[in-house]
């Protein structure tokens, strides 16, 4: 097997009748799923498009999305993933770069359905190389302007591989989502759940209480996937009956982040029953560390590599950190990796060496392999030669009455020392900043001690939860 697609093909025969991906009241099997399939890469070819051509899908009607993109991975067409409602400025630009051939948006582009009308071709299926590129997928520009990643069919199997087998999803998982699913981690786990024979309910409405209570009694889901801004929705269930069903779970993964200590601990006494994962990765590599942290309720622990991923420390020449608790650059090796960064060689050449991939994050190992998330390279703050990480003053925070959401970023003064700013949203009008200073040096190192506390209306974060520190001082000026 070399493609999801083939996967997928493979389901349909074995469990023809199966739902595949349910979305609101649409259902597709396994064989519905194989057979619009093969009806979208028919379509691509009576439109003349070649292998290697890029078709922009937009993540709208989810069934139709999914289907197109595993049609053109079958074509040997490249998908290029676009965002629901997508702004005409983002739009220009991932075109401008990738010069689509067929643009499938609801609004002045190709239709889904359209496609979709064709009859069922015949002949035999040929499917496609395992070394074939099979996406470009734009990364969240959590740390500056977006960048478009090349993955093959190759590695986006090998991403599915380590997901499930790190978070045993198998065929009987029925998993619910509501991520953003033009982004490597929303179609990740999609392509996930089809690998295995699962099924994948889907929705794009804003998460809530009463969306994971449907789904729960709709679909009878045991697996629940959701961004870790989103943690403290299931540790303030206040009606009995939905934390019984959120009980009954076998699974709750986050993603995008990392929690609090207390925040852990807080979900395993209230869902002792429930495996609870952190998975960690990038859209360069995808799923590559995993902590079951109801098994390891360790803050910070991003977990242990997963079954085709090395995970290694490297310092700032490049050379492998071999002493436990040294910090460096998290490094990456397997066949989940990119291809590289489309038609950017020479900042793929900056990150990957020998097979590597050099992340943007800081992290560490400790003497039992387990490895930890530190910072974003960008996001370290360097005070008088003391190196903070943003989290660890923003953690202190967490449970403090008053407060909504935090944030801490480094500024600079005339003489470009840094010093840390912290930014809050509070849900009291007079919530009293004198007193939350006076919390914080009793809690913190002097030198870790914010300079200044800034009330914002909202802390600025990417459509995954992650902070967006460069746009901080933009959001205080609004």
């Amino acid at each position: 097997m070399d493609s999801i697609v083939e996967a997928v093909f493979t389901h349909s025969r074995i469990t023809p009748d199966k739902t595949a991906i349910a979305v609101d009241q649409n259902r597709i099997s396994y064989q519905e799923l194989a057979e619009q399939i093969r009806i979208f890469s028919h379509s691509l070819k009576l439109h003349a498009v070649k292998r290697g051509q890029r078709i922009a899908i937009e993540s709208d009607d989810l069934i139709a999305y999914f289907t197109a993109f595993l049609g053109c991975q079958l074509s040997g067409a490249i998908a290029v993933p676009i965002e629901e409602n997508i702004s005409i400025y983002k739009l220009q630009d991932i075109l401008g770069t990738t010069k689509p051939t067929l643009i499938f948006t609801k609004n002045n582009g190709e239709s889904y359905h359209e496609f979709l009308k064709e009859t069922l071709p015949s002949g035999k299926i040929s499917y496609p190389k395992g070394t074939a590129t099979s996406a470009i997928i734009s990364t969240t520009g959590t740390t500056g302007k977006p960048v478009l990643v090349t993955h093959t069919n190759n590695s986006m199997l090998t991403e599915a591989q380590n997901l499930c087998s790190a978070t045993k999803i198998t065929a009987d998982t029925t998993l619910f989502a509501n991520i953003p699913f033009n982004l490597a981690l929303g179609y990740r786990r999609v392509f996930a759940l089809l690998y295995a024979g699962a099924t994948a309910v889907l929705s794009s409405d804003p998460l809530s209480l009463e969306l994971i209570s449907n789904a729960i009694e709709k679909f009878n889901i045991n697996y629940l996937t959701i961004v870790h801004s989103n943690i403290n929705m299931l540790l303030d269930v206040e009606n009995p009956a939905l934390a019984d069903a959120i009980r009954s779970l076998e699974a709750v993964e986050i993603m995008a982040g990392s929690i609090t200590g207390q925040q852990i601990r807080s979900f395993c006494r209230q869902y002792p029953d429930t495996a609870f994962y952190n998975v960690y990765g990038a859209t360069e590599s995808g799923c590559i560390l995993i902590n079951e942290m109801s098994k390891n309720p360790v803050e910070n622990c991003l977990g242990k590599p997963a079954v085709h991923a090395e995970v290694s420390i490297v310092d700032e020449n490049g050379d492998t950190v071999t002493t436990p608790n040294q910090y460096g650059y998290i490094s990456v090796k397997g066949s989940m990796n990119m291809s590289g960064y489309y038609h950017k060689k020479a900042l793929t050449e900056k990150v990957m060496h020998s097979g590597y991939i050099v992340l943007n994050d800081i992290g560490y190992f400790d003497d039992e392999g387990y490895f930890y998330f530190v910072s974003r390279v960008g996001d370290i703050i360097d005070v008088g030669g003391h190196k903070i990480a943003p989290s660890e003053i923003e953690q202190v925070l967490w449970g403090y009455e008053g407060i909504v959401d935090c944030a801490c970023a480094a500024q600079e003064d005339q003489d470009y020392n840094q010093f840390p700013i912290l930014y809050i949203t509070c849900s009291d009008p007079d919530f009293d900043i004198s007193k939350l200073q006076h919390y914080l040096e009793q809690h913190l190192e002097s030198y870790k001690v914010p300079r200044d506390i800034i009330l914002i209306d909202k802390i600025p974060r990417t459509a995954t939860g992650k902070i967006l520190r460069k746009s901080l001082s933009i959001a205080q000026d609004l």
